[in-house]
């Protein structure tokens, strides 16, 4: 069976089906949190019968809205614009996705050699909703973040698992379970640091670009206003506490 990413003998491997799950299961959790912030705190219950409720990640009317409804107040309009915003942040910063670990073991291959400047051909991509800088940016910083952990050497780390993979006989067993366990030893924490770092990014736009927002309705809708603001200062959307070395700005 050929891979995703050209790797020969990939044998099927339910524990990252399990992972994406769980990293699903983590944007779900999102609305869990953003509700219950937004319960927290203290409306009246006409301001709750109007007030957006979260879902997917973004605030949104509880009840669809008419479709002629007249003039919009300010916190409708407030609760709309942060709803695109926190919605299109959550569809754009997404973890990786691979459907084995042959899959992720060639997406870091490939990314390390890019990053090293050995990579042929055209720049590879693994999170097409990115933007090429952004995405190596996230790959860049996360790599980091896992050799800082480690204390390993990542291309050392990938040759010898595809040399593993190369040796393989065609028509041989489609799981391998030494392989996956050895795979595991080196990269399963390497899967949560890259959702921690996308999960930064995407709070770090989410900010930008709430930011005027919510001061353009300062005045017109500062209840609102604050109670969005606690929201976004709570996880899962609080800022972290110190920008990568990576997103730093040259001396």
């Amino acid at each position: 069976m050929n891979g995703k990413y050209g790797l020969r003998g990939i044998g099927m491997n339910v524990r990252p089906l399990i992972r994406r799950s769980n990293r699903f299961t983590s944007y779900g959790a999102m609305t869990l949190l953003l509700l219950a912030a937004c319960m927290g705190c203290g409306c009246t219950k006409e301001s709750q019968s109007t007030r957006p409720m979260p879902a997917g990640g973004g605030f949104v009317p509880k009840k669809p809205a008419p479709k002629d409804t007249g003039p919009k107040t300010s916190d409708e309009n407030l609760s709309a614009e942060l709803s695109t915003i926190l919605n299109d942040a959550s569809l754009k910063y997404r973890s990786l996705e691979y459907e084995y670990d042959e899959n992720l073991l060639a997406i870091l291959d490939h990314a390390e050699a890019h990053l090293a400047g050995t990579f042929k051909g055209p720049v590879p991509r693994a999170m097409p909703k990115l933007t090429e800088r952004e995405e190596y940016d996230h790959l860049r910083e996360t790599i980091r973040r896992w050799k800082a952990r480690t204390n390993k050497d990542l291309r050392a780390e990938i040759n010898k698992l595809k040399e593993e993979v190369a040796s393989r006989k065609p028509g041989g067993p489609a799981f391998h379970p030494d392989f996956h366990k050895k795979f595991s030893a080196v990269f399963d924490s390497f899967i949560p640091l890259e959702v921690e770092e996308i999960m930064e990014r995407r709070n770090r736009a989410i900010h930008e670009r709430a930011r005027p927002v919510l001061e353009k309705y300062r005045t017109t809708a500062p209840a609102l206003v604050k109670q969005y603001e606690a929201t976004l200062d709570t996880p899962p959307y609080k800022l972290p506490l110190a920008s990568p070395e990576s997103e730093l700005p040259a001396p």
